[in-house]
């Protein structure tokens, strides 16, 4: 397992020490990696939404290029059609049956 200093601010010492002190983690290390791990989450799902928003961007352009776009003369009524498009999705997706 590979060694690195790291420097933290006082803040984040007494955080980390907190941690330790409560018995959640057994030393600095843990804490360290488990905040690495979030980090690495956090990262790759933000990957994630940039790749499906490119791709929807993509789907949009690819629409337009054949001709079938559609004139938007009031934003805010098409915004909000939007809106409660995407959260009877979610409501749906959230009363779903488990899988």
């Amino acid at each position: 397992m590979a060694t690195r200093n790291i420097n933290l601010t006082d803040a984040l010492d007494r955080f980390v020490a907190e941690k330790v002190e409560s018995g959640s983690y057994q030393n600095a290390s843990e804490v360290i990696r488990a905040g690495l791990r979030l980090l690495q989450i956090e990262e790759e799902e933000r990957a994630r939404k940039i790749a499906a928003f490119n791709a929807a961007v993509q789907v949009g352009l690819d629409e337009l290029d054949r001709g079938e776009g559609i004139e938007v003369t009031d934003i805010d009524a098409f915004m909000d059609e939007i809106e409660r498009e995407v959260l009877a999705e979610i409501e749906a997706e959230q009363q779903a049956p488990a899988k």
